[in-house]
């Protein structure tokens, strides 16, 4: 008989223990538009691209810009704050669109055949260029 008393106490304890608080509306559309970025690959580069054959991908960590190479540039989540960072930096730098992979490096790929403004983009670094000619 005690076990059976037992064993009703714990089997209550456990459903109170279960009952989570309802969500509020707006924590409900948070969760969606968490959910939503987690399955969005499209993220946002800053591109100045000043003469043919040359695109320069901004890294905001270093406040520098790596050359031909986008794999080393900041990828931005959001196209509002690669916009707000486009402000700070000099004229003729683009926001331009690409696409990650399930690592979060970018496919270059999704880049090919781009232009940031009327120069196409250079997706190889020119370093690795020497090293094929040999």
């Amino acid at each position: 008989m005690a076990t059976r008393r037992k064993e009703v106490t714990r089997r209550k304890r456990a459903a109170g223990r279960t009952g989570d608080p309802a969500l509020t509306a707006a924590e409900k559309r948070e969760l969606d538009r968490q959910m939503k970025d987690l399955d969005d690959p499209t993220r946002y580069l800053l591109v100045s691209s000043l003469v043919p054959g040359f695109s320069l991908y901004y890294m905001l960590a270093d406040d520098a810009y790596v050359l031909n190479d986008p794999r080393s540039a900041t990828l931005f989540k959001r196209r509002a704050a690669a916009l707000k960072i486009k402000e700070l930096l000099r004229s003729g730098v683009f926001v331009v669109p690409c696409k990650v992979d399930r690592h979060g490096h970018v496919v270059l790929k999704s880049l090919a055949g781009r232009k940031a403004g009327r120069a196409p983009l250079v997706l190889r670094p020119t370093w690795r260029e020497g090293k094929g000619a040999r």
